[in-house]
């Protein structure tokens, strides 16, 4: 995304500051595998001039002279005193882990983050009603084993807790439905509610299916949804982290 596309889609985004280059593209792509739209810039005064064009709803940037500049300029500029500061760094720092806990910042967070932690804290700072739990846009097969008919399909979204399954012959609300998810070379076995649905009718830019939550999981099956979840985060971009 460019200056003047934020500017003219005035779109919600995350912008990251971060003179490595390698951890700049880190922490873009786990907030794009969240779902986030993203500005990045290198240097804190390149990141000043995107947000006098249009402010992000949350800046998160390196600990260094990025994050001080950023900060001191941020408390000083009554435009910009409620944009939350998330600050990263590969280097403990007890003053500012202290100053993070009085509210100072959103966080501060020790590089490589820990994706689950990271994934809450932007959820808390970006969104309003609140999501703890990491799902990603998936294309899993699934069975619904209730023998009505249109049994098979996909999940197009999954948390470990719930996922979308995509179906134009939704169940009622509250029904409960036993299901199995093709996860890589397991079969996992579970018993979720329905808990919305979206018809073929609502709208163009609207899968039909419905929300399932899971109400019976082993914990071990639960462990390998959320395993597969966070490989699929990562993959193909862990290996960018810095090594310092």
């Amino acid at each position: 995304m460019t200056e003047a596309n934020a500017a003219e889609k005035n779109e919600r985004y995350v912008l990251v500051v971060d003179p490595d280059v390698n951890d700049r593209y880190y922490t873009c792509m786990l907030l794009h595998r969240f779902g986030f739209k993203i500005l990045s810039a290198r240097s804190a005064e390149k990141a000043i001039g995107f947000m006098t064009v249009v402010p992000p709803s949350v800046v998160v940037a390196d600990e260094g002279i990025n994050g001080s500049t950023l900060f001191s300029w941020l408390t000083q500029d009554p435009r910009f005193y409620d944009i939350p500061l998330l600050l990263l760094s590969w280097w403990p720092n007890a003053a500012l882990e202290e100053r993070a806990r009085k509210g100072d910042f959103v966080a501060y967070l020790r590089k490589p983050v820990n994706v689950v932690e990271f994934y809450r804290i932007m959820q808390a700072a970006m969104e309003k009603s609140r999501r703890r739990n990491l799902r990603i846009a998936t294309h899993l097969n699934v069975r619904l084993e209730d023998g009505l008919g249109g049994g098979d399909g996909y999940a197009t979204v999954i948390s470990e807790y719930g996922m979308f399954f995509l179906t134009l012959e939704p169940r009622p609300l509250n029904s409960r439905i036993p299901v199995v998810i093709e996860l890589k070379d397991r079969l996992v076995k579970l018993e979720a509610l329905v808990l919305y649905t979206i018809s073929f009718d609502e709208g163009p830019f609207k899968e039909p299916g419905m929300g399932l939550k899971f109400v019976k999981i082993s914990r071990k099956d639960r462990d390998l949804i959320a395993a597969f979840i966070l490989e699929r985060i990562e993959e193909g971009i862990a290996r960018q982290k810095t090594q310092k």
